[in-house]
């Protein structure tokens, strides 16, 4: 438009007619205001954009009443700023306008720029003006929609998140969805990323961007995140939405998602599972007593077991079942830990006697358990007994014995005092003997040199035999360090004994003399009961239980090498072996050896006179009921392998049954049958490293039969 001052206002508007075709297919209206005469000239499209017509030229007041009331103020300071030389000339205002004529509202964004004389004055001032109540309407519509959801948003009890643009900026979230992400309200602004970093490698941002892309809306009903809460990892499970957010042309700017945690519901589905798998493995097993009971503790289930133990039929058991089963001072107790589980619905287990068809009682272990429902609802017990009668039986049983192996042990130690006492006075026999030959060794101490030493010798050996039966008397406490002492500190004095004595008697016999060579006798025969005593000891103390050396083990073959072990005494006694086929076992190959090698050897030794050992071993299989009731094995097994030695030898008497397991305990002459009385301990001691027992059978004159037990 031009600018030039000195043109009339009617070449002014010849200027501006110019200009409208080319404004006009632009859409834009253009105006001019002469600031002395507070004229404005419009063409008719700014006129329309007022809401007038049909004068090209009206008043600057004029105009201003076409604005809104609200507006017309902000438009006048903008003018006014406009024509301040300070302000550059620059106009640029957007306000809204009521049709003269048709009443109609619009916004319009009008632009100008004042023109000044050189004297700072306005001169001129022109622009254009441009309809924008559509984009206006357009951003107000969003900006309300987007006030409408974030009042849906912070007002829904649903957890709810909005984001915008891929990129899935946080735009609105809630209380509820912040305290699932366990995040507060700094996250506004963020990105999805930035806000929830331990979801990186999780699918949710991906699942986001593709509804973005694609429109199509997304849905979990049950589906696993894992968030940070409270400075950890944790799982949870929820049930989300995304769906997308259109503009009106369609356009997908942002992503509404909304979800729900039903962390508790999947978390109670898996142990109702849980529970049922339990309780379908529970209720299974058929050697148990089980019942089942509704909420009010009436019966309405019983296993077979339950029904055959009692005698009892379901509905006997709804109506006093338990009254029945319990003896009454065990039944008041049980009824106060029902009522008390009832309350707090939890578990108890107790112990009590139940009361058979036959009216006999028996330990059980009885577990009272609550069943529980969808939403963790009570809707049932579950009761079992387990017979714990052989266990509580077997505790009484093992009491019993322990205070019986324990008076056992104190006579046994009284008898090695006894012992020890024995060996004193041997070692006083050795000693007075020491002494004589000591002033034999005087008396021929001019006959040579090599005299001499054996005397010094045997003096040493006397020295450490002193030692050894000092070392001996401290033993008494226990067996096993009695043994310990007997193989290290009494086999090397005894051994020395016998050879200085035999030395003596081969080299210096005949100057000895006959009372000298007695003394001699005595010494070597002492020597050599006594290293037999220690050795039993020995091996008794080394029967000690050694389950990782447990292998399978054939009995068969055991047997086998037993009887080439004794193959000299077999041939000497004349004696008939019968052996039947036995089984393969869990064992220690060597401490079965020696078990079956002492039974063997007494069915040898105790034959009767003049008559050749005939032995027959068997076996056969027994189960637990079947037991003798004075077998109690070690461990607890359903069927025991019997295997019995069976003699036709002299035979004992049974009363005396129970000591013939015991150390050093013989019921026949020992001039008659030698041995140290601790091979049957040996035997007991093996069986019971193996979890089995041993018994015997007999009568004088009828043989003998032992019979070892081994768990199946």
């Amino acid at each position: 438009m031009n600018s030039n001052p000195s043109l009339s206002f009617a070449e002014k508007i010849s200027n501006i007619e110019r200009l409208t075709s080319a404004l006009e297919a632009a859409r834009v209206g253009t105006w001019d205001l002469d600031i002395d005469q507070q004229l404005v000239w419009w063409d008719k499209r700014c006129q329309s954009l007022y809401g007038f017509s049909g004068a090209d030229v009206v008043s600057y007041e004029q105009v201003l009443n076409l604005i809104h009331p609200e507006d017309c103020s902000m438009v006048r300071e903008a003018i006014v700023w406009a024509l301040n030389p300070e302000s550059s000339g620059k106009y640029d205002v957007t306000f809204r306008t009521l049709g003269a004529k048709d009443g109609r509202l619009r916004w319009l964004h009008c632009r100008g720029q004042a023109f000044f004389d050189e004297s700072g004055k306005a001169s001129r001032f022109s622009g254009v003006a441009q309809d924008i109540s559509r984009e206006t309407d357009t951003r107000h519509q969003l900006e309300t929609s987007e006030h409408h959801w974030r009042n849906i948003v912070s007002s829904s009890a649903t957890a709810t998140a909005i984001y915008r643009g891929r990129d899935m900026i946080i735009e609105a979230v809630n209380d509820a969805m912040l305290t699932i992400w366990g995040k507060d309200a700094s996250v506004n602004g963020k990105t999805f990323s930035e806000a929830l970093p331990e979801l990186e490698d999780q699918p949710f941002l991906h699942l986001l961007q593709e509804v973005f892309d694609t429109g199509i809306a997304h849905h979990n009903s049950e589906g696993a995140a894992t968030l940070m809460i409270d400075g950890r990892l944790q799982e949870f499970w929820f049930n989300y939405s995304y769906a997308p957010l259109r503009r009106e042309s369609g356009e997908i700017y942002g992503i509404i998602h909304t979800a729900t945690d039903i962390t508790r519901q999947v978390q109670a589905r898996r142990d109702l599972e849980v529970q049922k798998q339990q309780f379908q493995a529970m209720m299974e097993g058929s050697l148990l007593l089980k019942c089942l009971l509704d909420t009010k503790g009436t019966i309405t289930f019983q296993n077979q077991r339950y029904q055959e133990y009692t005698g009892l039929t379901l509905e006997e058991s709804r109506k006093d079942g338990w009254q029945r089963l319990f003896k009454a001072e065990h039944f008041e107790a049980f009824e106060k830990l029902v009522l008390r589980s009832f309350q707090t619905e939890k578990s108890f287990i107790c112990e009590s006697q139940l009361r058979r068809h036959d009216g006999t009682y028996c330990w059980h272990e009885i577990e009272f358990v609550p069943l529980f429902g969808e939403n963790q609802k009570l809707t049932g017990w579950v009761c079992r007994a387990t017979d714990i009668h052989e266990q509580k039986t077997l505790l009484s049983r093992l009491e019993y014995l322990v205070q019986q192996r324990t008076e056992e042990l104190e006579a046994s130690l009284e008898e090695l005092r006894a012992a020890n006492e024995a060996l004193q006075e041997r070692t006083e026999e050795l000693a007075a003997s020491n002494e004589e030959l000591q002033a034999l060794n005087e008396e021929l101490e001019e006959r040579g040199y090599e005299l001499a030493a054996s005397n010094e010798e045997l003096q040493v050996s006397s020295e450490e035999l002193g030692e050894s039966n000092q070392q001996l008397s401290l033993s008494n406490d226990r067996l096993q360090r009695f043994a310990y002492v007997a193989s290290h500190d009494l086999q090397e004095p005894l051994r020395k004994i016998q050879t200085f004595g035999s030395l003596l008697s081969h080299k210096y016999g005949s100057q000895l003399g006959n009372e000298g060579l007695s003394y001699l006798n005595r010494i070597s025969k002492a020597g050599e009961q006594m290293s037999t005593l220690i050795q039993d000891l020995l091996n008794y103390s080394k029967m000690i239980n050694q389950e990782d050396h447990f292998h399978v083990v054939s009995l068969n073959q055991v047997i086998e090498q037993v009887l080439e072990t004794l193959d000299l005494s077999i041939e000497q006694t004349q004696a008939q072996i019968k052996i039947d086929p036995l089984p393969a076992i869990i064992g220690d190959e060597s401490q079965l050896s020696q078990l079956f090698q002492n039974l063997i050897s007494n069915a040898i030794k105790f034959a009767k006179p003049a008559s050749s050992p005939h032995i027959h071993i068997t076996t056969k299989i027994v189960h637990r009921p079947e037991l003798p009731p004075v077998v109690v094995p070690i461990t607890k097994a359903d069927r025991y392998y019997q295997i019995s030695v069976i003699d036709e030898g002299i035979g004992f008497d049974e009363q005396f049954l129970d000591r013939i397991f015991e150390v050093f305990q013989r019921l026949h002459d020992k001039k008659q049958y030698v041995g140290t009385g601790i091979g049957l301990a040996i035997c007991q001691r093996v069986i019971e490293n193996h979890g089995g027992a041993i018994t015997a059978e007999s009568a004088p004159g009828r043989g003998a039969s032992f019979h070892v037990y081994f768990p199946v």
